[in-house]
């Protein structure tokens, strides 16, 4: 009851003052990095993507639920790459869809330095179910109804630089400012606000241990004017390529266990754990989070890195 009420007071206070889009976070987002910045698509030679489905704070209702979906693939004999990338995004009574075509071009500086530039065009869907509300003060008319979908315009920008064992990327994942307004008659909003845009600063390093084993260390920095500066730091060891285990702890925190398998040269299934440290920990049951990622090989085709980078 008390999980539920909490729940209820949250989205009944959002619904006034604005349904406002916040950012996806995805725990292994190091696997498979075009969910995070455009450009990132650039660095792949096959017919590549990922899906995965997150289930965040079990045991609350109404918690967040997110599942994406990522589709891209150079185009032939040229370092133009393209790609699509669907999300779903539910929380309590809203729902974010974020449909996203994406364009990259990479720049060879030579056979082992790359740097690709990425932008996307998104479609944001929004829409809330007001009439699922708990509300305090029965029959008040802005909690009767359930908004239409609102389709709003956005972009993406990126940037990424990388060789076999090392990278580094920057990226603005939504450029404008999306929100639905509910205080009266319910509308979509889409503006420029210089301080709701997020900075992402991602990068990566791979130690060859020997012959058998590797190690994987990755850092996500993430900025938005007014909010502290959080990082995620995540490392891992992989055994021959095919299994690999490690953690990632994030400032907001939060501490991730992550395993890896490779079933077979196009495939590869992980799943996360994240354990909330704040007192939300104590009330759920941790967040779950699977990851799908295929690549199609072409015949004789030599990838330029690894999918999914680390």
């Amino acid at each position: 009851m008390m999980k539920k009420t909490l729940l209820s007071i949250t989205f009944i206070i959002s619904a006034v003052v604005g349904f406002s889009q916040n950012q996806y976070h995805i725990s292994q987002n190091m696997m498979y990095q075009p969910f995070i910045n455009p450009s990132v698509i650039g660095s792949y030679s096959n017919l590549n993507g990922a899906l995965f489905y997150k289930n965040q704070w079990t045991g609350f209702e109404g918690a967040p639920e997110i599942a994406g979906f990522s589709i891209n693939s150079s185009m032939k004999n040229s370092n133009h790459s393209v790609g699509l990338t669907l999300i779903n995004d539910k929380i309590g009574i809203s729902n974010i869809k974020d449909l996203s075509i994406a364009y990259s071009y990479k720049i060879k500086f030579n056979d082992k330095n790359y740097l690709t530039l990425g932008i996307a065009g998104t479609m944001i869907l929004m829409q809330s179910n007001l009439g699922q509300l708990d509300i305090i003060q029965a029959g008040d008319p802005i909690f009767q109804s359930d908004t239409k979908t609102f389709a709003m315009p956005n972009a993406k920008f990126g940037t990424y630089y990388f060789r076999n064992n090392f990278y580094i990327g920057f990226a603005v994942p939504n450029i404008l400012k999306n929100k639905i307004e509910t205080s009266g008659i319910a509308a979509g909003i889409t503006n420029f606000d210089a301080a709701n845009i997020h900075y992402y600063l991602h990068s990566g390093y791979q130690f060859d241990i020997n012959d058998t084993w590797k190690a994987n260390t990755s850092i996500l920095f993430k900025q938005v004017s007014g909010s502290p500066l959080q990082i995620g730091l995540n490392g891992q060891v992989v055994y021959k390529d095919l299994i690999g285990a490690g953690l990632s702890y994030r400032t907001s925190k939060e501490l991730v266990a992550m395993i890896n398998y490779r079933i077979n040269p196009q495939l590869k299934l992980g799943y996360a754990y994240d354990y909330n440290l704040n007192q939300i920990g104590s009330y759920s049951n941790g967040t779950h989070e699977i990851i799908l990622l295929f690549e199609f090989i072409k015949d004789n085709a030599v990838p330029i890195i690894e999918v999914p980078r680390f």
